[in-house]
């Protein structure tokens, strides 16, 4: 059984061959995945998978890089959406790493969901790119939701893990990670503990090197998509890490992920 916490499949780059990549992932065991939305025109498609796959989670967000041209009704539409069906809130977050981005917009925006999430009480999934610490300090003094939040693709410190997991976070490592320029970023992983600690594949995005897709012998798969099947690929290269069984490893997943996103 395999997990992904964070995918975008509905992102139009996954389009073309969309159907073959869920029959894959249904083939090869996979038996849930989060599918985050990042702005009110991709939420419809992110329902629409949802409610054809009965494993796809959804989950409704403003991502920090779309925040410029939000309609002014954005957060009662976003509830309605999660009142429309079981989900979550996510991708949301601050983004110090692309430029141009005005950032008390940004913090503006992550608090306001933030906000929302907390009222209901529904899990988060949380960007932070370059900007960890002050993710920190605002989730510190507004608070997460008691039911607890995930940091998707965890690329900060080792020494910010604890206090992120005293406010009720979770940690998800990407299939990019496994790259061997990217080990000290891994490495932060094993210091994680380990009933906090989620994988995904961020496809179409954060792919694999290429020797170690998955999919790059697949003639419809594009080298630059991340396919979500990788998600195979994380679950050998976690296990290999922290030297855990496959069963074992799995078995660990299923229960983080039950005990976050219900």
């Amino acid at each position: 059984m395999f997990i992904d916490a964070h995918n975008h499949l509905q992102d139009e780059r996954l389009s073309a061959t969309l159907e073959q990549s869920l029959a894959e992932c249904e083939r090869i065991g996979v038996r849930h995945a989060v599918v985050n939305g990042t702005h009110p025109r991709d939420w419809p498609r992110v329902a629409a998978l949802a409610q054809r796959y009965p494993w796809i989670l959804p989950s409704f967000g403003v991502h920090p890089w779309y925040i410029d041209d939000l309609p002014t009704e954005y957060l009662s539409v976003l509830g309605e959406y999660l009142d429309r069906a079981p989900s979550v809130v996510g991708e949301i977050g601050i983004d110090y790493w692309k430029e141009g981005i005005d950032r008390v917009r940004q913090e503006q925006v992550f608090l306001e969901q933030l906000s929302l999430a907390r009222t209901r009480n529904l899990p988060v999934t949380v960007h932070g790119l370059k900007a960890w610490s002050r993710l920190l300090d605002l989730l510190r003094a507004h608070g997460a939701p008691a039911k607890g939040f995930l940091l998707h693709s965890y690329s900060g410190p080792r020494d910010l893990v604890e206090a992120f997991a005293d406010l009720g976070g979770y940690f998800s490592v990407a299939p990019a990670f496994l790259a061997p320029q990217r080990h000290a970023k891994l490495e932060v992983f094993r210091h994680i503990p380990v009933d906090r600690i989620l994988l995904e594949t961020d496809a179409p995005d954060q792919g694999p090197i290429r020797e170690m897709d998955l999919y790059r012998d697949d003639t419809a798969h594009s080298l630059n998509v991340n396919h979500p099947g990788n998600i195979q690929l994380m679950y050998s290269g976690m296990a290999e890490l922290l030297r855990f069984s496959a069963d074992k490893l799995a078995e660990r997943m299923r229960d983080n992920f039950t005990r976050l996103f219900g």
